[in-house]
This record gives structure tokens, sequence and C-alpha cells, in this order.
């Protein structure tokens, strides 16, 4: 056996999980599973952006592989694609290593984006119903949704000139908060916030500082830290984008401080709300067929479950906990049905969920000067962002007890 062969076929697989949003632990969990099919244990590393695999073949010569991971948004359709590959390879091993490379060019040439239209409408309707669930009136939902295409336009035409993720997000969110402010130079009363709020939802990292969180408490402090240091970043230059249109218009439009009220939506419509505006989000992450309505199901239970806990208990904390528990039961049980990842609905469910918001805010504080406002805010979102990942640690920790516990009494 060609054992060089070989370990490019498994760091391929690996690295293309990784390329498309796939958690560390699965990647790294994928490639041990596939040299174990063919009777090798490796040693096996992985960070965001670099995975590194090391194998002893019989004759006890090392061989290894270090490979670096292209940045990429999630593809949720990549992820499942190459997770059903694997577990094929892992049933029915190829006699010839170098068909494992073959079938992962493949694999990829398969994953294909949206067309750009659908996705250029997933950005206005989840905008639209992102500042509808954050208390706008429809002006606001009409501002926010052109605010979201404007910002959608700017991510998808800079990512394909592949420029620096930084200023891609500062440009994006500097237009997105000029289109939103248009409306107020025509003298349209307008709640700003809101519009601007349910906008900021197509390029908040929530679900990477929830999943930095995540690594930290599973013990990868330096996938922790990378993810932690990127989802900073992101902030910060939404923070730095949105601040200067706001400001600019003031001075060109002289815009008043606030102009339009916040709207109070009863409990089942804003769940509503966010069921549609999580739809919104399928195409930019290439949710595929049923599983997109899935995903939006998950979205709306999650927020009915923190809207219950906040009733009955006042605390956004554990109301935050409650709910992650909750949406991660759903997308545990929703795999087991599609036997694909979790994840393929944690990405669009935790939507509602996610502190991205407060990470811009507590940027946006900092950059004013606000020291006290900002590090509230941060410490909230920490809070926040702690809760969530918990809840989903806990879920996926009973999971997996179960499963070994079943193995056991399967083999013994």
């Amino acid at each position: 056996m060609d054992y060089d062969v070989l370990l490019e076929g498994c760091c391929e697989m690996g690295v293309q999980l990784l390329r498309y949003g796939a958690e560390i632990y699965r990647a790294e969990d994928t490639v041990r599973r596939l040299l174990a099919a063919y009777g090798l244990e490796g040693e096996v590393f992985a960070i965001p952006n670099c995975l590194i695999v090391s194998i002893s073949d019989p004759e006890g010569r090392a061989h290894t592989r270090m490979r670096r991971v292209p940045m990429s948004s999630v593809d949720v359709y990549g992820i499942e694609r190459f997770n059903a590959l694997s577990r094929r390879l892992c049933t029915a091993p190829p006699d010839d290593p170098g068909e494992i490379l073959e079938q992962c060019r493949a694999e990829e040439a398969a994953v294909t984006p949206f067309p750009l239209g659908a996705q250029l409408f997933g950005y206005f309707l989840g905008a639209f119903f992102f500042a509808l669930f954050f208390s706008g009136g429809l002006m606001e939902a009409v501002a926010g949704g052109f605010a979201g295409l404007a910002a959608g336009v700017c991510v998808i035409l800079l990512g394909r000139l592949h420029a620096n993720f930084f200023i891609s997000t500062m440009v994006s969110a500097f237009a997105m908060a000029l289109v939103a402010c248009l409306p107020l130079a025509a003298d349209i009363p307008l709640n700003i916030d809101a519009a601007v709020t349910g906008a900021i939802m197509v390029l908040v990292p929530g679900l990477v500082f929830t999943n930095f969180m995540s690594n930290l408490l599973t013990g990868d402090v330096i996938s922790g830290v990378s993810t932690f240091v990127r989802a900073v970043l992101t902030a910060v230059a939404i923070a730095l984008g949105t601040g200067g249109a706001v400001l600019l218009c003031r001075a060109l439009w002289q815009m008043p401080e606030q102009a339009g009220a916040a709207v109070s939506y009863p409990a089942p419509l804003c769940c509503l709300f966010a069921l549609v505006a999580c739809l919104g989000f399928c195409p930019a992450y290439n949710v595929r067929t049923w599983g997109a309505l899935l995903c939006c199901i998950g979205g709306a239970l999650g927020w009915t479950v923190y809207l219950l806990a906040q009733g009955w208990m006042g605390n956004v904390y554990l109301s935050s906990l409650l709910a992650a528990i909750a949406v991660a039961i759903w997308a545990q049980s929703m795999a087991r049905v599609r036997k694909c990842p979790a994840t393929s609905y944690l990405v669009i469910s935790m939507f509602p969920l996610v502190p991205g918001l407060t990470i811009y805010q507590a940027m946006d504080y900092g950059i004013r000067g606000e020291t006290e406002l900002f590090l509230n805010t941060f410490l909230r979102t920490f809070g926040i962002a702690g809760c969530l990942a918990i809840g989903l640690l806990l879920v996926s920790t009973a999971v997996a007890a179960i499963r070994r516990i079943r193995g056991r009494v399967r083999h013994g």
C-alpha cells in the first residue's frame, strides 16, 4: 500500500470538512476513522486554517502531511456531502487508496452554491424579517431588507475578488448602514436601530463566537483563541463600517438621533418572524431540500423556549441555556433522521439566539469611548455565548454517552 497516497486522501477529506465549516473535532475524528478503516492509528491535529496528520507504516517509517485550509464561509451542503462520503469510505474502504482523493475531488465539484439571485433574495428576506423581529415596523423592515441586500452584494462581490475578510466586512457594513439611513434623508420617520440591527444579522459572527466558547470548553484552546480573534475582528469591522456610515449620513443630512418608535409584537408573531428570517439564511449557507425547513423550525423552537423561559424566570442567561438545549435536541434528532451532522441544523437554528448583535454593540461602545457600556455589554455577550455553548455541549455529550453505552451493550 502506498501510505503517502492514503495520507494525501485522508488529509483532503479533513481539509474539505474544515473548509466548509465543520467542527474541529468532526474533521479530526473523520480522518482518524478513515485511517482506522485501513488498520492504522494516526495522530491528527487541526485548527481552523491548518490540518496535520501523521502515521507510521508497519516498517516503522513515519509519514506526515500538513495542509493549509482555505478560508471560506460555512457551506452546509458541502459538510453533508463529505460527511456522507466519509461514512461510505469507512464502511467500504477502496483497495486503491488513490480513489479517496479522486472521490473527494468529485464531491468538491458537486458542491455548487445557490444561484446568485436566490442568495441575494435570501439576504433581503433575512434582514427584512429580523428587522421585524427586533421590534421594527414595515418601514424599518423594508429599509433593513434593502440594507441586507446591499451587504449581501458586497459580501459576494468582495468574496469573489478574494478581498481580506476584515476589509470585506467593513465595506459591507458601511454599505448596509448607508442604505438603511436613506429613508431619513427623505424625511421619512424610521427607527434606525431596528433597521440597522435587522440588516446587521447578515454579517454578525454570532455562531463563530459561540463556537469559540465550545472549543475552549472542550479543551481546544488554540482553535478557541483563533476563532475568538476572528469573531472580535469581524465585530470591530462591523462597528467601524456602520459607525462610519451613520456619522457620514448625520453630517450630510442632519439626521435626528432617533426617529420612529419600536413596535411590540405578540410572542407567536415574533416566533414566526424568527422562522422566516432563518429561511433567508439558507441560500447563503447552502442549506438544501427540506432540511432548510427543519432548520427554520429549529430557529422558531429555540425562540419559543427562550420567551417561555424569560416569562417564567426572567433571567437571560438561564433562558439562553434552556433555548440552546432545545435547539440542540432538535438538531441531534433531525441529524439522526437525515443521517447528517447536527451542524447542518445548528448553523441556521441558532441565529435568533446567538449574541452577534451584542458583540457589535460592545465594539461600537468601545470605539465611541463609552467604557462602562462596553464592559457591561461585552460581559453580557460572554455570558450568553457561554450559556449557549454549555447547552449545546450538554446535549452533544449526552448523545455521545448514549451512543457509547449502546455500543457496549451491542458488543457485550
